[in-house]
């Protein structure tokens, strides 16, 4: 069970290795840098900690706290290490900062990447952290930034990518499928099931980064089991709705989802969407679209 130590606020007096970073997409960069303090923790018989953000940084965010708390604990981490990014944080110096971390944590050694900076104004440097940890004897691992395709991993490329509905080629940069994890509203599956194409509707938080609007091939997790699906994301014109919402079929799938959390992979675009002129159109399109992804 993943555990989360509040900045600040928690303590935790087992040895670990702690990862420092933001960690909003969880790229293939992060995952390098995950794997890395797992092994680190293997060796040295401790536990393996993330640092992230439980409120927004800076603009929306491409995985959500709850998302990447999911994420994280699939990806074997003991413990995320949770700080609300708020005035106070924002204007903590950056030796301030360190000597917070090593008030709540019993930190063995940190893993960060070469990029890394911290504290009020990003003032502390690589070089500083480096500094810092020399004079606490505890050992720090920097690793090189992870470059796709000839572009560095980063949050504003993933957006960009979300942006331009160009799923299948954000999975190269995430290391895995983009996903949307989410609990099931009734709001609006009686569409659906008229169509005869019944929905899992999820409305996603505000403070998540949205993407472009289309259809997607997917495939939905529902309770460890995989189906392949379409799914909407964005407002439904043929019935006059401008609400943006993630409307999800999950090929084979019967029963009832209210309520539930589920998990929805993006594997790849499939079209814009558009108004038909009526629900038969559109019902007969929609089979067209799921003929694609069988």
């Amino acid at each position: 069970m993943l555990r989360i130590v509040e900045y600040g606020k928690g303590h935790a007096s087992e040895p670990c290795i702690l990862l420092l970073g933001y960690f909003d997409g969880v790229h293939a960069g992060h995952r390098k840098l995950i794997s890395r303090a797992k092994e680190l923790a293997r060796t040295e018989n401790c536990t393996a900690g993330i640092m992230t953000f439980c409120g927004q940084k800076n603009g929306k965010q491409i995985y959500v706290f709850s998302e990447r708390a999911w994420l994280f604990e699939r990806l074997g981490l003991d413990f995320i290490y949770s700080a609300n990014y708020d005035d106070s944080f924002r204007t903590t110096k950056a030796l301030d900062f360190l000597a917070r971390v090593l008030n709540d944590l019993n930190v063995k050694a940190f893993v960060c990447g070469e990029d890394f900076t911290f504290g009020k104004g990003a003032e502390g440097k690589i070089e500083d952290l480096s500094r810092f940890c020399d004079r606490r004897g505890i050992s720090l691992y920097i690793e090189p930034l992870v470059s796709i395709g000839g572009a560095k991993a980063a949050a504003t490329r993933a957006k960009m990518l979300l942006d331009e509905g160009k799923v299948a080629e954000l999975a190269k940069m995430l290391g895995d499928r983009y996903f949307i994890r989410g609990k099931v509203s009734t709001e609006g599956r009686h569409i659906g099931r008229k169509l005869g194409f019944p929905t899992a509707n999820i409305h996603l938080p505000p403070e998540k980064y949205p993407l472009k609007a289309g259809v997607y091939a997917i495939s939905a997790d529902i309770d460890g089991k995989v189906y392949r699906g379409i799914a909407n994301y964005g407002p439904r014109p043929t019935f006059g709705d401008a609400h943006i919402v993630l409307e999800v079929f999950a090929d084979g799938y019967s029963g009832d989802l209210y309520g539930r959390e589920i998990t929805v992979y993006f594997d790849f675009w499939l079209r814009e969407i558009r108004k038909f002129d009526s629900a038969g159109e559109l019902s007969a399109q929609l089979t067209k679209d799921l003929e694609k992804i069988r």
